[in-house]
């Protein structure tokens, strides 16, 4: 995978409006604002000017049995990237595709998403795909970058700057970590063209706190489902362990139950 130069833009709708209206392989929109911007199960969000980073990568479509991947490919590369390079910090993933953060000295009203290896956790990352009209994957990732605690979208996020103790973030910290991130979302994606699933499984699995875990699996149907995230099968679906057996899960928000 190839990337063009990334169109760079202060304040945009949405960057993966934008990337959906010509989704060119390759092309890659960025944003420090959105206005817009788009979650998943149709959900919008907003982030204070400068203090976010929006970025709308296409990529070509991969086998059918294998797309996805590229959702918890893309979250993999942003964990990854947030581990990296000279402002690092310990970055995890929480199925399907949100990247987590530790809550370092959290604000009063600030709420983990999840206790896990000794510590509480809190949502720096998000990821939507989008298929467009020519076949292409269209791949948001919303990052928090230089949030302070008031600005945060939801009590329990987080942002880079936080994790890193609350210092604003050095001049240039954004573009690396961009750098980053499209040199591990372009290598994921060459494993899934090639047909290969499995070096992006066991990465991601690496870095997953939902595996093992209690859950409550709120369904696109509305309904729920309670027990324990067991593993992913083949496709990347969250396979969990209850009462009546196992479920296999291809979407849905999960809920990370508390340890009695």
């Amino acid at each position: 995978m190839t990337w063009e130069q990334p169109e760079r833009h202060a304040s945009v709708g949405s960057t993966n409006v934008e990337a959906l209206a010509d989704p060119r392989p390759g092309r890659v929109v960025v944003a420090d604002h959105q206005s817009a911007g788009q979650g998943r199960r149709g959900r919008s969000w907003q982030s204070p000017p400068g203090a976010g980073l929006a970025i709308s990568a296409v990529v070509p479509a991969v086998a059918p049995e294998l797309m996805g991947w590229l959702p918890l490919a893309a979250g993999l590369a942003a964990a990854r990237a947030l581990a990296a390079g000279e402002q690092p910090v310990d970055a995890a993933l929480k199925w399907p595709n949100d990247v987590l953060a530790p809550l370092v000295d959290p604000s009063p009203g600030q709420l983990a998403v999840l206790e896990a290896r000794g510590r509480r956790w809190g949502k720096v990352a998000g990821v939507l795909a989008a298929v467009a009209g020519t076949g292409d994957v269209v791949i948001g990732t919303g990052i928090n970058v230089d949030h302070a605690p008031e600005q945060l979208p939801v009590p329990t996020a987080t942002s880079w700057r936080l994790a890193r103790g609350g210092d604003p973030l050095p001049q240039g910290a954004r573009g690396a970590l961009l750098d980053a991130y499209l040199e591990g979302l372009a290598t994921w994606h060459a494993a899934l063209a090639a047909g290969d699933a499995r070096a992006v499984r066991t990465a991601y699995l690496e870095q997953c706190l939902t595996i093992g875990q209690e859950v409550v699996v709120h369904r696109p149907d509305g309904g729920t489902t309670t027990g324990t995230a067991a593993g992913l099968d083949d496709s990347g679906a969250l396979l969990v362990d209850g009462p009546g057996g196992r479920t296999v899960h291809h979407a849905g928000d999960v809920e990370h139950l508390r340890p009695k």
